[in-house]
């Protein structure tokens, strides 16, 4: 039981985390500046992506948001009950969904996802990101490594 309280805790607060930080974005960025340097290589900057990762898909039609909102839900969820089942990767698939919803309530409330985070070198930019992509890509690291490392029995 112990583990199910952290493992639901954990993806609470990385939502919320995503959530609120995307809010203060939201608010700042409209109303004051279209960008803030941070470092020389990275930029606050706010993007509504209304593709897939990375934009993806951004052309793809009107029924896109709703449509990648049921599976950002249905694939967290997805992801809560396999790790529960099979009691294993718990913080992976707790980054992991985590993410998947934080994405996910985006397009329910805004239609698009918001992102913030530019990183680039002179004139070439990665495509903008949010913690809810931050929090998948370190779960599925997270997830690899184990399975890669673990000691196979034969």
């Amino acid at each position: 039981m112990k583990i199910n309280t952290y493992f639901f805790s954990l993806i609470f607060l990385v939502v919320v985390l995503d959530q609120f930080i995307k809010y203060l974005v939201i608010n700042y960025m409209l109303n004051n500046y279209s960008e803030i340097e941070v470092f020389p290589f990275l930029n606050i900057t706010l993007v509504f992506n209304s593709g897939v990762a990375f934009g993806i898909l951004q052309k793809f039609g009107q029924n896109l948001p709703i449509i990648l909102t049921i599976i950002g839900f249905v694939l967290g969820l997805f992801i809560i009950i396999w790790s529960l089942y099979f009691k294993k990767h718990y913080i992976s698939m707790g980054l992991i969904s985590a993410g998947a919803f934080g994405n996910a309530i985006d397009r329910a409330r805004h239609g698009v996802v918001i992102d913030y985070v530019d990183i680039f070198w002179k004139n070439w930019h990665w495509p903008a990101f949010n913690i809810a992509d931050i929090s998948i890509c370190i779960g599925a690291f997270i997830y690899l490594y184990c399975e890669l490392t673990r000691k196979r029995v034969k």
